[in-house]
Parts: C-alpha cells; sequence; structure tokens
C-alpha cells in the first residue's frame, strides 16, 4: 500500500511536472512569438514614421523651390536661385526613398502621380524663368495665371492622401502594437507564476526571455532616439525656413511701404499694393504656421497686463476700415455703454483672436456688412465676463461642416483655399487662443447667408492708466529730441540694413550699421550708443554670442533689441535669457518698433 500511495504521488508529481512544463513551454512560446510579432510591428512603425517625414520633406521642398522661383522673378535677386538643382535632386531621391517603404497599391499609384506632377511644376518654374529673361513683366503675367498655384495644390493634395492613407495605417499598426506589447507583458507575468515550480529549467527560459526582451528595448530605444532626431530635424526645418522666408519678405515689405511714401502714378500705385498684398498674405500663412506650432509646443503665455479695452477694438478696426471701403461692405463697432475702459488680461492675444476673426469675415464676405461687437455678459467685484460677436453676411458654413470648422487645415468646402487663399489654420489658432485663456468660442452659421462667431472672456477688472504719447512725431521738438540718440544696427543683410536706416533717418536718430557681432563690439568699444538692434543669425558672431560679450565683458546695461526671423516657439524666452532687452520679429512693423524704441529710450529713461 505505501509503495502503491508513493508511486501515486510520484505519478501526480510527474504529472503535474509534466503539464507545468508543457505549460510554461507554451507560455515561453507564445511570449516569443508576440515578442516577434511587436518587432516585426515596431519595424513597420519605423517604416510609416519615415515614409511620413519624407512626404513632409518633399511637400516642404516643393513650397520653397516654389517661393525661390517666384522670390527671383519678383526680386531679380539671383542668390534666390541658389541650390535650386540641389533641392530638386532631393525631391526626386525623395520620390525614390518613398518606393521604398512598401507603400501601398493606392499610395504608389499616389506618388506616380505627385512625381508626375512635380515634373509639371518644374517644367512651369523653368518656363517662367524662359520668360523672365525675355521680359520681366510677362513672367510675373505668367505666375498669375495661377498655374503655379494649382500645381502645388493638386501636389499638395495627393500628398496628403498618401500621408492621410499612412495615418491609417500607422493606426493600425499603432494598436496592433499596444495588443502585441500587451500580450507580451501577460506572457510574462504567468512565466514568473511557474518559474516558482520549475526553478531549474525557468532559469535558462527566464535567460533566454531577458534577452529577447533587452533586445526589443534596445529596438525601442533607437526608434524613439530616431524619433527625436526626426523631430530636432523638424524644428531645424522650420527654423531655417523662418529665417530665409523672413528675411527676404522684411526687405521686400519694407520697401513697398517706403515706396508707397513717395510719388507714384496710378499704375505704379496698383503694382505697388498687389506686391505689398501678396508680401502680406504670404507672411500671413508663415505667422500661421509658426503661431500653431508655437501652441502644439506650449510655448505660448498668457499675460496679465492692463490695457485700455475700446481703445484695442477701435485700434483693431482702424485696421480694417480700408480693406472694407475697398469692398464697399458697411463695416460697423458697436461698444456696450457698460464696458470698462480698462482691464487687466492680454491684450496681444486678443488682438491676434480679433483680427483671425475679422479678417476672415473680410475674406468671406463679398457684399453687405461686417459687424463686430463687445458687451458685458456678467461681472462681479473682480472680474468681467465679455462677450465679442463678429458678424457677417458672406458666403456661411455649410451645417455639416460647422463641426469641424476649428480644426487644424480645415476649410469649409474643399475649393475654399484655391478661390479665397489660406492654410485652414486661424480658426484653429482662435479657438486654442481662446481657451488658453479659459474663454469660449462659438459659431452661427447659414450657407449663402453669412456666419456670427461669439467669443466669452474674464477679464480682472483694472483702473484705467494713462496713455503714453507715441514716439514719431513731426514736431521739431521731437525731431530735435530723437537727433541726440545714437543707434547701432547690428544686420548682415544689405536690404535689411538700407531699410532699417531709411526709417530711423525719417524719424531723425543718428545710428551706425555693424555687418556682424565682431564689427558691432569694435563699435562698442571706441563709442556710446543709446540703443542696439541686434540680428541673430549673422556671419563670424551671431546675436546670440554678441549679447553675452556686451553684457558679460564690456559690462554694458544698454538696451538690445533683437530683430528676428527667427520667430518660433522659444525664440523670444532665449533671447531674454541671454541678456537681451526686448524682441521683435521681422518682417519689421513700424508700429512695433516705435512702441519698442518710446518703451527703452523714453519711457523708462530720464536721460531724453
Amino acid at each position: 500500500m505505501p509503495n502503491a500511495v508513493s508511486s501515486y504521488i510520484k505519478l501526480k508529481i510527474g504529472i503535474g511536472f509534466g503539464l507545468g512544463l508543457f505549460v510554461l513551454i507554451s507560455v515561453q512560446y507564445v511570449s516569443n512569438k508576440s515578442i516577434k510579432r511587436v518587432l516585426t510591428s515596431q519595424q513597420a512603425l519605423r517604416r510609416s514614421s519615415e515614409l511620413s517625414t519624407q512626404l513632409e520633406s518633399i511637400k516642404s521642398s516643393l513650397i520653397f523651390f516654389e517661393s525661390k522661383i517666384k522670390s527671383y522673378t519678383l526680386t531679380g535677386e539671383s542668390s534666390f536661385l541658389d541650390r535650386s538643382t540641389s533641392n530638386l535632386r532631393n525631391i526626386f531621391a525623395g520620390y525614390d526613398s518613398l518606393s521604398k517603404l512598401s507603400p501601398n497599391e493606392n499610395q504608389a499609384a499616389l506618388i506616380k502621380e505627385s512625381k508626375s506632377l512635380t515634373y509639371q511644376e518644374v517644367a512651369f518654374a523653368q518656363q517662367i524663368l524662359t520668360e523672365y529673361e525675355q521680359d520681366p513683366a510677362r513672367a510675373i503675367a505668367f505666375i498669375k495665371t495661377g498655374k503655379g498655384i494649382e500645381l502645388i495644390s493638386r501636389l499638395t493634395s495627393v500628398l496628403d492622401n498618401i500621408r492621410n492613407i499612412e495615418a491609417v495605417k500607422f493606426s493600425e499598426l499603432i494598436a496592433i502594437d499596444s495588443v502585441l506589447t500587451s500580450r507580451v507583458v501577460q506572457m510574462d507575468i504567468a512565466a514568473y507564476l511557474f518559474a516558482f515550480l520549475l526553478i531549474g529549467i525557468s532559469i535558462l527560459i527566464l535567460f533566454h526571455d531577458i534577452t529577447k526582451r533587452e533586445a526589443l528595448q534596445e529596438e525601442l530605444l533607437v526608434i524613439q532616439r530616431k524619433a527625436e532626431h526626426a523631430s530636432v530635424i523638424k524644428e531645424q526645418f522650420m527654423a531655417n525656413m523662418s529665417h530665409e522666408i523672413r528675411t527676404p519678405m522684411n526687405a521686400i515689405i519694407g520697401f513697398t511701404n517706403r515706396l508707397n511714401k513717395t510719388e507714384l502714378t496710378s499704375e505704379q500705385s496698383e503694382y505697388i499694393a498687389a506686391v505689398r498684398t501678396s508680401g502680406q498674405n504670404l507672411l500671413s500663412i508663415i505667422n500661421d504656421i509658426l503661431d500653431f506650432s508655437k501652441i502644439e509646443a506650449g510655448m505660448v503665455r498668457i499675460e496679465e497686463i492692463r490695457f485700455d479695452l475700446p481703445g484695442l477694438l477701435h485700434s483693431v478696426c482702424t485696421m480694417f476700415d480700408a480693406q472694407a471701403k475697398e469692398r464697399h461692405l458697411a463695416f460697423r463697432l458697436q461698444l456696450n455703454p457698460e464696458l470698462p475702459e480698462s482691464v487687466s488680461g492680454d491684450p496681444t492675444r486678443l488682438t491676434q483672436i480679433l483680427i483671425n476673426l475679422i479678417g476672415n469675415a473680410l475674406k468671406f464676405t463679398e457684399q453687405g456688412s461686417i459687424d463686430i461687437s463687445a458687451s458685458v455678459v456678467k461681472e462681479d467685484e473682480r472680474t468681467v465676463l465679455i462677450r465679442f460677436l463678429v458678424k457677417d453676411t458672406g458666403i456661411g458654413i455649410p451645417e455639416d461642416k460647422i463641426s469641424e470648422i476649428f480644426e487644424r487645415f480645415t476649410q469649409a468646402k474643399s475649393d475654399t483655399n484655391r478661390i479665397f487663399g489660406g492654410t485652414g489654420l486661424g480658426l484653429s489658432i482662435v479657438k486654442k487662443l481662446v481657451e488658453l485663456q479659459k474663454g469660449t468660442i462659438t459659431v452661427k452659421s447659414i450657407s449663402g447667408q453669412g456666419s456670427e462667431f461669439t467669443v466669452e472672456i474674464s477679464y480682472r477688472k483694472a483702473a484705467a492708466e494713462k496713455v503714453l504719447l507715441p514716439l514719431v512725431s513731426s514736431d521739431s521738438t521731437l525731431l530735435s529730441r530723437n537727433s541726440r540718440i545714437r543707434i547701432l544696427v547690428v544686420e548682415d543683410n544689405l536690404l535689411n540694413q538700407k531699410l532699417a536706416g531709411f526709417i530711423l533717418k525719417e524719424w531723425g536718430f543718428q545710428f551706425d550699421i555693424a555687418a556682424n557681432g565682431k564689427i558691432a563690439l569694435e563699435k562698442l568699444r571706441e563709442s556710446n550708443y543709446d540703443l542696439i538692434l541686434m540680428d541673430l543669425q549673422m556671419p563670424e558672431l551671431n546675436g546670440y554670442d554678441t549679447t553675452l560679450v556686451i553684457r558679460q565683458d564690456l559690462k554694458l546695461t544698454i538696451p538690445i533689441i533683437a530683430m528676428t526671423a527667427h520667430a518660433l516657439p522659444g525664440e523670444k524666452e532665449k533671447c531674454l535669457t541671454l541678456g537681451m532687452t526686448d524682441y521683435l520679429s521681422k518682417p519689421i512693423n513700424e508700429i512695433e518698433l516705435f512702441d519698442l524704441l518710446t518703451k527703452h529710450l523714453f519711457t523708462a529713461n530720464t536721460k531724453f
């Protein structure tokens, strides 16, 4: 009997051990299989990420190539054609790379179509250059046919379709990867439980499992590093794009404004207006992209500043008076009598919100009226809730599109961008800026009859404060005062040097020009200046390093205003951290420059 029991026990132990070993092996087999599938999924994710990155690179390069051709045609500056050939090679090399990243049949067909459209765009650009060599005016007229815009629009649409297909694939891969990763974790837990029963075997299995897990982690780290590297490349590209476009735009818009102040024939005035409008439209697109980038990166800070609310509303509306009159639109501003004169909040963001909404209303309204109003919704002892209303009689928004209108890159109709222009980012930026201030935005619209946007933001009450007088005036006393002030302009671009010189000379300031930071330091050692206008990207010594030398080595407290075409998230904060006094992005707005000079030369300085 004992022998029978012993045999029974041994049998149960043997069966249990065998079952445990079988289960453990099964668990490990499933785990290993899942790990392999995770690795395969990660490789697919990496290829998908590379394909999306390559698409963005091709898209950006195409837009960059077209802008260079147009800039050359408008200005005649041959430097815009530098690296055009290498840029084209990169574009077509990008198409070759796309074909190697395992696109599906639909994507392959779209890639072939976009490559064909790119050849048409290159041929169109070559035709523009040929026309330009024969007759610049004919080349400009050729550009105005809209063929280039149509090609770029079609190219962008095709590339976006490829990316959208890839986005769907990427989402599916993410979901599969999440399930597989969860399964691997579950298998690991089961393996650890059975390891207590089978110590000897489990050691070998665990060693094998750990080795594979480490390989997976290493693979994930490699993918993470590549993703971070891609992000850095994207940020650098944004910085370069901003600088390369804003630098010539500063000269184009600045000299256009200067030229508009001279005596012109009606035909010349029409040409100047066309150039200025085109420049402002291009600048608006760049600003939308950069503003959205700042918001996405979390670099927008809501300030608490006391400001004149009715004055701000009148100023914003004044900006659009001329446009409304040109289009024969009734343009009205109505302020509630209970509206407080002074509140505490962020006037810059409110201005940005109103400019976007009013600009949209003007863009989409061909006849009728635009009404802007501000009223008090409710108030208590410390705060007041203000409702801002922008109502137009424009094309309106279809009912099925109202819920999507605040999404990025979204417009009411597919042909809206082609007819009216824009990036489709304006309302998305407005919504985010409103929400950052803990406000709300709603829209009512009837297609063909108009739209009504309502924004409600709460502000703290504040006592009205005295408004400072403007810096620039024709008064001879002010000009005499300005003539005692010496300003050092540190700028490497010749056109921007001349533009700054014209502006400062008109205001009566004395000024010197330094082509880079090294020359600026020499002038500061030899002479005394009251303020520095400092460009950031320069040869020899850039603006950042020059400022450090001025503050740390020369020990000078002179106000330094950064002037830069790099209008990216964190740029202003970086400048202020390095010791600069203030920040002004290009293209230079003369009114903003007035305000900064007033602030740092006269408001806070009793010397003058």
